[in-house]
């Protein structure tokens, strides 16, 4: 099986046509904001003006974020159909308001790219951004495009609420909480790290590879968490132990992690060996959610969580002191932490 777009499905980059310089700013707007007209059904005034209008519900607070894909930083073309991208796009930045337990309402997405870039690969990627908006209950309000002497760039803003103080916190966590997490992870560590290698991939390499490049935002399972009346939590996109330390910096405790517990595919253990730690918590890219609570409410939370959420389990505690001890097992020795990876700048 090889990597890269499917060209039987999708458009892949840079399969011809008008360019942007062909085309120009006038009619690539107009062709981006029908497109978003298709998932703007949340606002009072959609695309099309300076600026849309939104009524937010009376009671109701805003929750907003930002995130941004460059290519070779974030992507390479030949990894991901235009579509596909734009979906990928909108899916990171809806996970941020998941690791908040909002609900989505709006986004806006800013694109920057060379003016040598094909027409339909723009159109292409805000197809599959409206799509996987729309899916979400997500309104694209607009946003705005730029000629750029350097990589594409897809910068995505979104919007949601929630009802006053009831919100995932980092700052929420005190000792003696359990530590639960959603889903399986390291898959999209792994198809990170066979993206880089390149080559052939087995069909299940290939599930890695899609978990990476197609990533869900646990919209549905942070607005449990916040129904079920659990304060403490946030995304894992930059890897578990990352935003364990985060948890622990903020809500002034330490943590440890029990690796024995930690949800895995048994394949990417026998794949990676002794370096499966590093993709399942130290790597990053799951965009699956963490929150801690106290010990006497784990049984109710489990009991009552709907079986069509990605499943939860418990890989540690919270504890005094600070930061984040990785473990065996519960009660077991202390291992060295993984290497994290999901750090810009170093």
């Amino acid at each position: 099986m090889t990597l890269g777009p499917d060209p039987t499905s999708e458009r892949a980059f840079d399969e011809g046509g008008p360019t942007l310089a062909d085309t120009g700013e006038r009619a690539l707007l107009e062709a981006l904001a029908e497109i978003a007209r298709t998932s703007s059904g949340a606002l009072a005034i959609g695309p099309g003006d300076d600026a849309a209008v939104w009524s937010p519900e009376p009671g109701r607070d805003l929750a907003v974020s930002q995130d941004a894909l460059v290519e070779g930083v974030d992507f390479q073309r030949w990894w991901i159909s235009p579509r596909r991208l734009g979906a990928r796009a909108i899916a990171i930045a809806l996970s941020d308001l998941a690791g908040m337990g909002a609900a989505p309402v709006w986004c806006s997405a800013t694109l920057c790219a060379p003016s040598s870039t094909c027409f339909e690969d723009v159109l292409e990627i805000q197809r599959g951004l409206s799509a996987a908006a729309s899916a979400a209950g997500c309104a694209v309000a607009g946003g705005d495009v730029s000629a750029i002497d350097g990589p594409l760039v897809i910068d995505v803003v979104v919007g949601g609420t929630l009802m006053p103080g009831a919100v995932l916190r980092r700052d929420g966590g005190r000792p003696g909480d359990v530590v639960v997490v959603t889903g399986t992870l390291g898959r999209a560590a792994a198809g990170l790290r066979l993206l880089l290698d390149g080559g052939e991939v087995s069909e299940q390499e290939q599930a890695w590879v899609n978990a990476q490049l197609s990533p869900v935002a646990r919209i549905a399972e942070g607005l449990q968490l916040i129904a079920s009346g659990v304060r403490c939590g946030g995304d894992i996109s930059d890897g578990l132990l990352v935003e364990l330390e985060r948890i622990t910096d903020m809500s002034g405790c330490g943590a440890e992690i029990w690796l024995g517990r930690v949800p895995v595919e048994a394949a990417l253990v026998s794949d990676f060996g002794a370096a499966w730690p590093d993709l399942a918590i130290g790597g990053g890219e799951d965009f699956e959610l963490v929150a801690t609570l106290p010990p006497s409410r784990l049984e109710k939370l489990v009991e009552s969580w709907p079986p069509a959420l990605a499943p939860l389990t418990v890989v540690g505690r919270l504890r005094e002191g600070s930061g984040v001890a990785v473990l065996e097992r519960e009660g077991g020795a202390s291992v060295p932490p993984p290497r994290t990876t999901s750090r810009h700048f170093g």
